[in-house]
């Protein structure tokens, strides 16, 4: 397969269902931004799309959470979270199943599906980039959500090895997305707290700590500015290097941890610099709200 294109985007299920609560102009230009995304894919004319989202604890909950898991069956059912419906996504079985093989014979132990589910970190974007439209995906979900999470190293060399996959599977046409971030933090502070206690510890009492989302959240504009220079710069091994998962709960907040998407797609694409299509700190989505394209005349 030969990866032909990649982005990366937020994936807040706010940003369809609070469309019309932010500022006109952000709304405008990010909702620009993703049907421009949408539109260079269908140009690319993929077979697949290879999707990197996260799952909110509704799918994997506490009585399993693996680290990354790709679905390998025919279709992805969506759980109709955040106020989105339920649907089903043709997976393209072929490519999942060489990319899980790939990445077995790398030594990646990567987790599969046979009966994939998916939330708004798919849902999202896919109806914000295409509409009704909905090209083959291959999901794959990364724990961003359930301390203990995989390292930052780890997200980016998962890509790495991810990549590598890829380009040793059958012919086609690939492109690859990765979605969350940027800086938002979701829930109360109280929930927060919580779900960052050992594992071991919160199953039981995890009905006392439910999450609820208030009208407006802060947004860490200068993390977000600086992690998108980097990332634009091909510098994601250096942001890498510099960030733990701690430092990133501070900065970007429990909702930040989902740019290891970001980091994972850069891994797969070598590093290639990257253009921002937009960005928004919008606090009616409760998100930094971004989305890149990436330039794949300059990986190394």
């Amino acid at each position: 397969m030969d990866i032909v294109g990649a982005f990366a985007c937020s994936h807040a299920g706010l940003i369809v269902t609070r469309a019309d609560l932010a500022p006109a102009e952000s709304k405008a230009s990010l909702f620009g931004a993703f049907r421009r995304m949408g539109d260079e894919v269908l140009r690319l004319k993929p077979d697949a799309v290879v999707m990197i989202g996260t799952d909110h604890g509704r799918i994997f909950d506490l009585t399993h959470v693996p680290q990354f898991t790709i679905g390998v069956n025919t279709v992805a059912r969506s759980i109709g979270d955040a106020e989105l419906p339920v649907e089903d996504v043709a997976i393209h079985d072929t490519f999942a199943r060489s990319i899980l093989n790939g990445l077995l014979e790398a030594d990646v132990d990567l987790s599969y599906s046979e009966a994939m589910k998916i939330d708004h970190s798919f849902i999202s974007p896919l109806t914000l980039a295409f509409g009704d439209v909905r090209p083959k995906i291959v999901p794959i979900v990364q724990n961003c959500n359930s301390p203990p999470l995989p390292t930052l190293r780890r997200s980016y060399a998962f890509g790495r090895a991810l990549g590598d996959a890829i380009r040793g599977g059958p012919d086609g046409r690939v492109v690859v997305i990765g979605t969350g971030g940027l800086s938002h933090w979701v829930g109360s502070e109280r929930f927060q707290k919580f779900m960052r206690e050992p594992a071991g510890t919160r199953l039981a009492r995890k009905p006392e700590y439910p999450l609820e989302l208030t009208d407006t959240g802060y947004v860490n504009e200068k993390f977000d500015r600086d992690f998108m220079r980097m990332i634009a710069e091909g510098r994601a091994q250096e942001f890498v290097s510099g960030w733990t998962t701690d430092r990133l709960f501070e900065a970007a907040g429990n909702g930040g941890q989902e740019i290891r998407n970001w980091l994972t797609v850069a891994g797969a694409v070598q590093d290639a610099g990257a253009e921002m299509l937009g960005y928004g700190a919008v606090a009616e989505w409760l998100t930094g709200t971004a989305i890149a394209r990436f330039d794949m005349r300059t990986a190394h």
